[in-house]
């Protein structure tokens, strides 16, 4: 069997408010949206119950020159405070510079992240035989799971894996891994890293339409991390069998992203919340069948994947309901950091660690195809 020991979270020491989300798209660059597209962004960000966001690059560039008491000549560009100020095009990075910045926050996070769970759950690094890395917001070679190891100076690693582009299900798909690694016997221990940046990606200069416009709105930066064993000691819980649905080939252009060469040209389809609901409806009896003895939803924490107030509000609209205080645990890290992509379902199992209630627990998100992932867990004592 294999057990989560632990889980850590790592974000930015910035963040972005919901007011200075407003203020970038105040700002004069953005003076080619009509009055009508203004006014459907600033009623997306009041009402999207993110309260403030983790953000590795500082957005006060935007208001500020952070590098204003600097000899021009000692500032290097890009970086995390300049990356949009100091562009030679007017607040427009090119590519080259956005990935810069975006790999340098990657690894900071991921490090930070490594260390803080192996701290945390008492784990040696000669200990740890597997590492298992996910990113869905960017591509590094060597990729993160070669690079990691290297840094930590994990010197007894049997095997390590990377799984990318797995969007907001990235969490469930590296744990599923884990679980079966352990019971082939490939490893014993296995460090699971998700990093998810997306702040170097902000384009507010070409998307015109609000399904383009919104995940700017929504994605901040963030690193979760997991520690995986064999061993069934008091406190961890035990990973069971995953089980998810397929929403249709129809959905495969619901949830699309790709790398421009001025940031995001990312997508999320208006018809995927109503999609999901209805595919949730049908399938619900289903899912409380595999994971209660009772149809009951209150047997378990339910830790579902906060991607936005529709996707959250989709669970209290079911029969039977999730209630605001089942989905307390993923209100709490939406009003605190957004949607940080694959990393967001450990920022929301570690709040159930620390705080649940119950000895039965569901992971659970949608990702990019549309696929909705699920994945059980039951405490040990």
């Amino acid at each position: 069997m294999a057990y989560i020991q632990g889980v850590y979270s790592e974000s930015p020491d910035t963040s972005l408010s919901k007011e200075d989300l407003q203020k970038i798209f105040d700002h004069e660059i953005c003076s080619h949206y009509s009055e009508t597209q203004k006014r459907k962004i600033k009623h997306v960000i009041d009402n999207m119950e993110i309260d403030q966001r983790p953000c590795y690059v500082d957005f006060r560039q935007f208001w500020e020159d952070l590098d204003a008491d600097k000899d021009v000549s000692e500032v290097v560009f890009p970086s995390r405070e300049n990356l949009f100020r100091g562009a030679k095009n007017f607040f427009d990075p090119v590519i080259g510079d956005r990935v810069i910045v975006w790999e340098e926050a990657i690894k900071d996070m991921a490090v930070k992240a490594a260390r803080g769970v192996i701290t945390k759950t008492n784990i040696r690094p000669d200990e740890i035989d597997c590492v298992i890395t996910n990113t869905s917001t960017g591509l590094m070679l060597p990729n993160l799971s070669t690079w990691l190891p290297q840094t930590l100076g994990l010197s007894r690693l049997k095997c390590h894996y990377s799984v990318d582009s797995t969007g907001c299900g990235g969490a469930i798909a590296c744990l599923d891994l884990a679980r079966s690694i352990i019971l082939a016997g490939r490893a014993s221990t296995v460090l699971l890293v998700t990093a998810d940046c997306s702040s170097p990606f902000l384009c507010i200069h070409n998307h015109l339409q609000l399904d383009e416009i919104i995940p700017n709105l929504l994605f901040g930066d963030g690193c979760g991390s997991a520690i995986v064993t064999n061993k069934d000691t008091a406190g961890s819980w035990k990973l069971n069998e995953p089980f998810s649905y397929l929403l249709g080939e129809e959905t495969s252009k619901f949830i699309t992203l790709g790398i421009r060469n001025t940031g995001y040209g990312m997508s999320l389809s208006k018809d995927l919340i109503p999609v999901l609901y209805n595919t949730l409806q049908k399938c619900w009896p289903d899912v409380l069948k595999k994971l209660t003895k009772t149809s009951d939803v209150d047997e378990l924490e339910w830790l579902v994947h906060p991607g936005g107030k529709g996707i959250v509000d989709i669970f209290t609209r079911l029969n039977p309901p999730l209630t605001k205080h089942h989905l307390r645990h993923s209100l709490k890290i939406m009003r605190d950091k957004g949607n940080l992509v694959s990393s967001t379902l450990i920022s929301v199992l570690e709040a159930m660690m620390n705080e649940g209630e119950k000895d039965f627990a569901c992971l659970l998100g949608p990702g990019p195809g549309v696929d909705l992932k699920l994945l059980p867990l039951s405490r040990v004592y």
